[in-house]
């Protein structure tokens, strides 16, 4: 038990606490052992004040004695944990209602071993408050001097002292977990940010828009005065708990890797919440996640200490920065299905702590022999071996992690995951590596095969249109949580089905494969556009992010051309936004790895080409770049290395992320999934992964079912859990990489074949992974057909900044059209037919500032950014300026201005965003003044920018800036505070990613 002593922190109103080694003397779980030495005090446990454990013990004084006491036996281990130590510490509790409080503690010993023989007492010097209080003891000498095999007693006196006078208690008080310590040993520091015990701190915390409550309540308390009670609305499918985290807390934040909530559940609570989860993000200048992380803490009725490991970003925060802790709290019924809290539960305190973390060595030294002889033995063995034993324990996962009894599959290894319909796609897939390489019987797997696609086929796992849910429950196939209906997962258990079908052919798999094929109907998932949504959700109809950009998506659509009975348009083929890089390959911005390998899983791209791009050299070229970019940042990170790489989706240190090769997407961590499954791509360089993993760190990234998830060696943090479609992804890709299997089956079937041929497939050697057309195509596409001119006049007469344009009328106004739609992924052009977006500019200057005025033309202004989200504008309604003074000879750098007409409370807010001083204007640029107004059509925004902030100290006429003008825009008239609502971008310069190429700005010159 880690109990210890805390100080009132002024100023800030924090709780600190030390610890050190210290060891258990009595819990106060129980009373049996408790007397009270003839001063009449009685002895109850109570559930509701504990500072440590289930329960605390309440000493009822008799009202009459001048000393409240209560004695028990020291001996046995007792007494073992007593030698070499030099301070005892009691947690004590009194109520501030109470008449009288005690406000003196002495502890007395005996030597009782063979008669009855005083040793010695000793008064504490704590000085008491309300609330809970760690009563220190400095023992003496003689209490110190105690014999092993001896037996003792001890006395504790609480009295209320007025003078030289002990007047009697009356009220009841509570003790709890008594510890003894060796105070010269070295300190471990706990500090409370948040005790929960005002008003006024309580009034400061959010339910992001959970609709949870919250109360301060004083019948009750773990840490401080009082706790506060937290009140679901039973409609959210978790409550939740949002709190800033800022000022003086970052510091005492930093550099911790434990954060400990005490929570309360009552024993009546019908659901109880027994999943939580901390989440973090920076919100200093927008709204960016940091991590998030969720408790093993296996929590139940009573008090409890619900912990969370952080490392990572999430303990090593910027001092200067604001963050928001996210407090997430599930239930789930009797059938494990998540359903939504709606009794009170409570919470009373959040602290953090550094303990102490084992060493990469220290956890290699401690890995048990059998695992490095395991490890050494796979070292051992030669390529093609070693691919064989890494695919078997792949395989195992998806046999061993399996329901028998419908087929369905563990999305992660843990004890209560849900099934993952991808992971049972992968696993379909599996099946006819296993029966080829001899691991189960050709009877075995195709029982199991027929027994998986028999239970989606009779409508045994939820779904709707032929497509399922994410995430459904290992037993019934119900959906579970708030997973949605999901296109890609429908798409991969699809392909894992006509795999299996195309194995089993001409057979009753066969026949069930091609009717779950034929049943998704793709043109429901179109939603009236043309690409397909990512899902579902029937409390919130389709999801807004759509496969409209290259990345996973690909698979799906190669089904739903092929589709004999829904088939989409090749055209929407054709509907991909392809960014490509630097003339070499198309990529995702964010070089997530996977999302180049899941395609190449099952479409065989080898030597073939559409008028994009020839898809699996496009993978290869793609890998190479992660595994460059990895070593080229091997001396910021100890985990990366020549031969350790692989940055894409996985767990690491503060949660799952789709880490990526790109800055600001990583943080030390490796997923071995994603460099094994590049095999197929990168021989040479995957094998080399294998064995520097398990060279250097094998023993702790090698398990069960070969390697785990991932992998962070700078946080000293070892996954120890499989993922299902990590498992796939490995398996499949080697498969294909050694005999083409998976490639083969697939691409047997021919409503394949005809989609590959709608869309404009050829078969092409080439070694280039972008096509030439396309190459330069895109070129083309980055570059304007005009150059972008206007012309800002000098003023004339003075200028309000108050969102009032009458003092504009004689300066000339530049228009930015429906049409001029800038391609992104996930956003939509503007539909001219039924909706109305455009918009004006103006600018004109003086001899100190710059004036920009934005008309905006918007049929439904969306409200729904609250005033403290700062910088998250982008997500919906709002406008961008861009400048760069660059051009005028100023080394100011970028200035990139973005504008929310209003927040929820009517008022105009702006920030620098991703240029060269981002933040709010009150700290990079306070000088600019900012107005907005509504107008019949939509809004008005109004700026004066001094040229000091562009590095320009004496403006002219010809004076030339680099300049562009963009607008945000979502139609969601029910749009939920915070959320991403955005749908359409158009600018003045459409092109893509415009606000990231400034070379591809227009030019805003200065007249007279």
């Amino acid at each position: 038990m880690k109990k210890v002593t805390y100080l009132l922190m002024a100023v800030v109103l924090l709780f600190s606490l030390s610890f050190f080694s210290q060891s258990l003397i009595h819990s106060f779980e129980y009373t049996h052992d408790l007397n009270n030495d003839n001063s009449g005090s009685t002895f109850e446990l109570s559930e509701r004040f504990v500072y440590e454990g289930k329960y605390s013990t309440i000493i009822v004084p008799s009202g009459e004695s001048a000393e409240t006491k209560m004695a028990f036996e020291l001996s046995g281990d007792r007494l073992s944990n007593w030698l070499g130590n030099d301070t005892l510490r009691l947690a004590v509790y009194t109520k501030p209602v109470a008449s009288l409080k005690p406000n003196k503690f002495f502890l007395g010993m005996a030597d009782v071993t063979e008669g009855w023989k005083w040793v010695d007492g000793i008064f504490s010097e704590t000085e008491p408050k309300d609330g809970w209080n760690i009563v220190e003891y400095k023992l003496t000498d003689k209490m110190k001097d105690v014999m092993p095999d001896g037996k003792y007693m001890l006395y504790f006196s609480f009295m209320h002292t007025q003078g030289v006078t002990n007047i009697p208690l009356k009220d009841p008080f509570y003790v709890d977990n008594l510890i003894v310590l060796n105070s010269e040993e070295p300190e471990i520091e706990r500090i409370y940010i948040w005790s929960m015990d005002s008003e006024e701190e309580i009034g400061t915390f959010g339910n992001d828009n959970t609709g949870a409550k919250f109360e301060l309540v004083k019948d009750l308390a773990a840490e401080g005065l009082y706790a506060m009670k937290v009140i679901p609305d039973g409609e959210a499918i978790e409550a939740k708990i949002a709190i800033e985290l800022s000022g003086e807390k970052v510091p005492l934040w930093m550099g911790r890797n434990e954060v400990t909530m005490n929570v309360y559940i009552p024993k009546e609570n019908k659901i109880k919440p027994t999943m939580y989860f901390l989440g973090m993000a920076d919100v200093t200048s927008g709204w960016e996640w940091v991590g998030g992380v969720f408790s093993d803490t296996q929590a139940s009725p009573g008090w409890n200490k619900v912990k969370f490991e952080i490392a990572g970003n999430m303990s090593n925060l910027m001092e200067r920065n604001k963050y928001m802790i996210y407090l997430a709290f599930g239930g789930f019924n009797e059938d494990n299905v998540k359903t939504p809290l709606y009794e009170p539960f409570y919470v009373d305190g959040i602290f953090v702590e550094k303990s102490s973390k084992p060493t990469v060595e220290e956890l290699l030294a401690m890995v048990p022999i059998s695992v490095k002889e395991e490890v050494q033995n796979l070292l051992e063995l030669e390529d093609e071996p070693l691919l064989e034993e890494i695919q078997k324990r792949a395989f195992l996962y998806f046999w061993n992690e399996a329901n028998p009894t419908n087929g369905l599959i563990k999305d992660r290894s843990t004890k209560d995951s849900p099934a993952s319909i991808a992971a049972v796609g992968m696993g379909l897939s599996a099946i006819p590596i296993g029966i080829e390489r001899g691991w189960v019987s050709y009877d075995e797997g195709y029982e199991r095969v027929l027994t998986t696609l028999t239970t989606f086929a009779n409508g045994k796992v939820e779904g709707m249109n032929g497509f399922f849910y994410h995430f459904v429950d290992m037993n019934t196939g119900k959906r579970t949580g708030s997973s949605e209906i999901s296109s890609i997962d429908t798409a991969i258990l699809i392909s894992g089905a006509l795999t299996a079908g195309a194995y089993f052919k001409d057979t009753e798999i066969e026949e069930l494969a091609n009717t779950l094929y034929e049943n998704v109907n793709w043109q429901w998932m179109l939603d009236g556009g043309n690409t397909l949504s990512m899902g579902y959700k029937p409390e919130a109809g389709f999801l807004g992010a759509r496969w409209d950009s290259f990345n996973e998506g690909l698979l799906a659509y190669v089904l739903a051309i092929g589709s004999p009975t829904y088939p989409i348009s090749p055209d929407s083929w054709d509907k991909i936004f392809r960014p490509v890089k630097n003339d070499t390959y198309i990529y995702l911005p964010q070089e997530t790895l996977f999302v180049y390998q899941y395609p190449n899983i099952w479409i065989d791209y080898r030597d073939k080409e559409d008028k994009y791009a020839n898809y699996f050299n496009n993978a290869e070229a793609a890998t190479r770049y992660n595994w460059l970019f990895t070593v080229q940042n091997r001396f910021k990170y100890e985990t990366y290395d020549m031969d350790i790489w692989g940055l894409s989706a996985s767990d690491g240190p503060t949660g799952y992320k789709a880490y990526g090769a790109v800055d600001g997407n990583h943080d030390g961590t490796v997923a071995p999934y994603a460099s094994i499954s590049s095999i197929p791509f990168t021989y040479d360089l995957s094998m080399n992964a294998i064995r520097g993993m398990l060279s250097k760190y094998g023993p702790l990234v090698w398990g069960e079912y070969g390697f785990y998830s991932a992998f962070n060696v700078d946080e000293a943090w070892f996954s120890d859990q499989y993922i299902g479609i990590d498992q796939g992804d490995i398996i499949l890709m080697i498969e294909n990489y050694r005999t083409g299997m998976i490639w083969d089956l697939f691409m047997s079937n021919e409503h394949i074949q005809e989609a590959l041929n709608k869309i404009g497939f050829i078969d092409k050697v080439s070694d280039y992974a972008v096509t030439p057309w396309y190459v330069d195509e895109y070129r083309r596409l980055l570059t304007s057909s005009e150059e972008k001119l206007a012309l800002a006049p000098r003023l004339k007469q003075s200028i309000e900044i108050d969102g009032d344009l009458s003092e504009w009328k004689d300066i000339p106004r530049y228009s930015v059209t429906e049409d001029m739609n800038v391609p992104a992924g996930g956003i939509i052009p503007v539909d001219k037919r039924s909706q109305v977006l455009h918009s004006y500019f103006q600018a004109t200057w003086d001899d100190e500032n710059l004036y920009l005025a934005a008309d905006v033309f918007d049929e439904y202004v969306v409200v729904n950014i609250t005033p403290d989200d700062i910088g998250g504008y982008y997500r919906t309604d709002s406008i961008e300026f861009y400048i760069n003074p660059n051009v005028a000879g100023s080394n100011a750098g970028l200035f990139k201005l973005a504008v929310l007409p209003f927040d929820t409370e009517g008022n105009v807010q702006a920030v620098r965003h991703e240029d060269s001083n981002p933040g709010p204007l009150s700290k990079t640029a306070p000088k600019v003044e900012v107005a907005s107004s509504r107008t019949d059509y939509g809004y008005i925004i109004e700026l004066k920018i001094p040229f000091e902030y562009l590095g320009i100290t004496n403006p002219q006429p010809n004076l030339k800036l680099g300049f562009s003008y963009t607008i945000h825009n979502s139609n969601k008239k029910d749009a939920s505070l915070g959320e991403y609502v955005r749908e359409n971008i158009i600018s003045w310069n459409p092109l893509p990613d415009i606000w990231a190429n400034p070379q591809n700005w227009g030019t805003l010159e200065l007249t007279e």
